[in-house]
C-alpha cells in the first residue's frame, strides 16, 4: 500500500471541503467526515501511532478554548429549561469541533495555497447564484419587489461568508502576477458582485473595517480597496433608487422594521440574562421564553429563537459562563492569525486578522457563528491564516506569490 496515500487522501477532502464550504452543508459535512477517516487512518499506519496525532492536537490553538466551550454547552444543557433539545443539538456542536481539528490538521504550508484556490472558486461560484437570485425577481417584476441574495443560507449570513471570502479575493489578486492575477480578479469580481447582491447592512459595516485592516496592512491592496468601497457605495445607491423597499432600508432606518426589532430583542436578551446569569436558559432553549420578554412576534413567530447579536445570544442560553467560553474561543481564533501576520506578513495571516476583526463586528448584529456552515468557514479561515503547517511540511514556508508589503 502507498503510504502517502493517507496524506494524499487527507489533502483531496481539505480541497474538497475548501470548494463547497459556501455552497452545501451536505458536502461540506462529508468532507470533514472524509478528513477525519484520512487522519485515523494516517495514525494507525504511522509507526509513532498516536502519538504524532496527539503532538499536532497540543500545537492546536483552539484545542483547549473548543473544550472549554463544550464543558460549558454541557453544564448549561444540564439546567436547561428544555435539556432534551439542549442535548439534541450536542451533535451539532461537536461537528462543528471536528472540524475546527480535522482543519488544523489537514491545512499546511504545502497545500494552503491550493486549499485557497479552490475556495475562492467555489466562493465565485456562490457569489454568481447570489447575482442571480437577486436579478431574476427583479427582472421579473420591474422592480416592484426585491429578493436579497442568500445563496444556501439566509441572506445576512450569505453577505457575512461572503465579505470575508472578498478580503482573500483581494489580498490574493494583488500579490499575484501574470495570468492567475488575471484569473483571481475574476474571481474578486464574481464575490464581490454576490456580497453586493445580499444588500445587507451589518455584514457591509464588517466588511468596511475588514478593508481598513488591509488598506493600512498592504500597500498592495490599496488602490484595489477604494475602488471596491466605491463600487459597494454605487451598488446600494443604485438599488436604492431602482426599489422602494430597498430606499427604505437605507435611507430610513428609524422606520425600518429590521432594525426596530433588533433593539427590543437585545434588550429581551439582557432582562433573559438577568432572571437566568448563570446557566441561561440553555442552549437553543430561549425559544421557550422568548414570547415571556419580547411581547411581539418576530416574522410571525412567538416561540423566536435568536435576539440577533452573538454575544447576547450566549449570554441569555449560557449564562455568564457561556460568553466566557465563546469570548475565549474567538479570542483564540482572532490571536493565531494575529500571531501569524506579526512573524510572516503574508497574505494569508492577513486575511485571517482582517476578516475575523470584521468578523466580529458583524456579530454585533447577528449570530450565524452558531450556524454550522458559518463556523465551518471561520475555521477554515484560521487553520489557513494560522500558518498550522505539520512538521512534514516546510515550516515558516510561504509559497510562491504570497508575499506582501507591509
Amino acid at each position: 500500500m502507498d503510504k502517502a496515500l493517507p496524506n494524499r487522501t487527507l489533502r483531496a477532502g481539505l480541497y474538497f471541503f475548501a470548494a463547497t464550504c459556501l455552497l452545501s452543508i451536505t458536502l461540506s459535512e462529508a468532507a470533514i467526515l472524509l478528513m477525519a477517516a484520512a487522519v485515523a487512518w494516517k495514525t494507525l499506519a504511522s509507526p509513532q501511532g498516536f502519538r504524532q496525532t496527539a503532538s499536532e492536537l497540543n500545537r492546536n490553538p483552539l484545542v483547549f478554548p473548543l473544550t472549554v466551550y463544550l464543558v460549558s454547552y454541557i453544564f448549561s444543557s444540564i439546567f436547561s429549561l428544555d435539556p432534551h433539545l439542549s442535548f439534541s443539538r450536542l451533535s451539532t456542536e461537536l461537528m462543528k469541533v471536528l472540524a475546527a481539528l480535522v482543519l488544523f490538521h489537514a491545512v499546511s504550508n504545502a497545500s494552503r495555497q491550493k486549499a485557497v484556490y479552490w475556495f475562492l472558486s467555489g466562493a465565485a461560484a456562490a457569489g454568481l447564484m447570489g447575482v442571480w437570485q437577486l436579478a431574476s425577481p427583479l427582472l421579473r417584476s420591474s422592480g416592484t419587489s426585491i429578493v436579497r441574495a442568500y445563496g444556501v443560507m439566509h441572506a445576512v449570513s450569505y453577505g457575512e461568508v461572503m465579505a470575508m471570502a472578498a478580503v482573500m479575493a483581494i489580498l490574493a489578486s494583488t500579490a499575484a502576477e501574470g495570468r492567475p492575477r488575471r484569473l483571481l480578479q475574476a474571481l474578486l469580481a464574481c464575490i464581490f458582485a454576490g456580497f453586493c447582491a445580499s444588500l445587507s447592512r451589518g455584514p457591509a459595516l464588517g466588511l468596511i473595517l475588514s478593508l481598513g485592516i488591509i488598506f493600512v496592512l498592504t500597500r498592495e491592496t490599496r488602490k484595489t480597496v477604494i475602488v471596491l468601497f466605491s463600487v459597494l457605495l454605487l451598488a446600494f445607491a443604485a438599488t436604492a433608487a431602482q426599489n422602494k423597499a430597498s430606499r427604505e432600508r437605507v435611507m430610513d432606518m428609524k422606520k425600518d422594521y429590521t432594525v426596530n426589532v433588533r433593539f427590543s430583542m437585545w434588550h429581551s436578551g439582557l432582562h433573559i440574562f438577568k432572571d437566568y446569569p448563570l446557566t441561561g436558559t440553555g442552549p437553543y432553549a430561549l425559544r421557550r421564553v422568548f414570547n415571556y420578554y419580547h411581547h411581539q412576534p418576530v416574522d410571525n413567530k412567538i416561540d423566536f429563537q435568536d435576539v440577533h447579536d452573538l454575544y447576547l445570544q450566549h449570554l441569555a442560553e449560557s449564562g455568564l459562563p457561556g460568553l466566557f467560553a465563546l469570548l475565549l474561543l474567538l479570542y483564540a481564533l482572532l490571536r493565531s492569525p494575529a500571531k501569524s501576520f506579526m512573524r510572516h506578513r503574508d497574505v494569508y495571516s492577513a486575511w485571517g486578522l482582517a476578516a475575523l476583526a470584521g468578523f466580529l463586528v458583524m456579530m454585533i448584529t447577528d449570530s450565524s457563528f452558531d450556524l454550522p456552515l458559518t463556523a465551518f468557514f471561520v475555521y477554515f479561515i484560521a487553520a489557513v491564516s494560522g500558518n498550522a503547517g505539520r512538521p512534514e511540511d516546510p515550516g515558516g514556508a510561504t509559497p510562491a506569490g504570497s508575499s506582501m508589503r507591509p
